[in-house]
């Protein structure tokens, strides 16, 4: 009897554990928007790595070869992934042409939600392009296929729900 008790125990303290888990997402920074006018000066690339635990989100990230120096970093709330949105919060950036972002947030339960739904992003405004440089939606943690490597599922984007009618 006591070790049935024993093993109960261990067994709701080990649920509780792996529901209390860190989630991990990534961010892959990119030039947007994108068009004949700002093709020239939208340069650029970098990542960021963000970690959930409870209610706080801890953003770190690095971007390097903008046209000109960045000027502001924010975490902002779109209708989706690739859905220009609005800001939700100031994110600290140093740097200029290279640089690094990082953040820290607590998110009430609209933006876990909205973290969740892969509404969440990054965007990095510079000098030459003050409505947005680098975009990067958080994604889950997910893998990342190397140039011409044939991958087989929803592999770029983890599964959602899509209506054919």
């Amino acid at each position: 009897m006591r070790i049935k008790k024993s093993l109960t125990v261990f067994f709701a303290v080990l649920s509780f554990v792996s529901l209390a888990a860190a989630e991990k997402y990534q961010v892959y920074l990119s030039p947007m928007p994108f068009n004949d006018a700002t093709q020239p000066i939208m340069t650029g690339k970098g990542t960021a790595t963000a970690t959930l635990e409870g209610d706080t989100l801890s953003i770190s990230g690095s971007f390097a070869g903008l046209s000109g120096p960045a000027r502001k970093a924010h975490l902002s709330l779109s209708r989706g992934p690739g859905i220009p949105g609005t800001p939700v919060v100031d994110l600290t950036l140093v740097g200029d042409v290279a640089g690094k972002v990082t953040g820290q947030i607590k998110l009430d339960p609209s933006q876990l939600a909205a973290l969740r739904s892969r509404k969440l992003y990054i965007q990095i405004d510079s000098e030459k392009a003050p409505s947005g440089h680098l975009w990067g939606w958080l994604l889950e943690e997910h893998d990342i296929a190397g140039q011409d490597v044939p991958m087989k599922g929803p592999w770029f984007w983890p599964p959602f729900a899509v209506k054919t009618k």
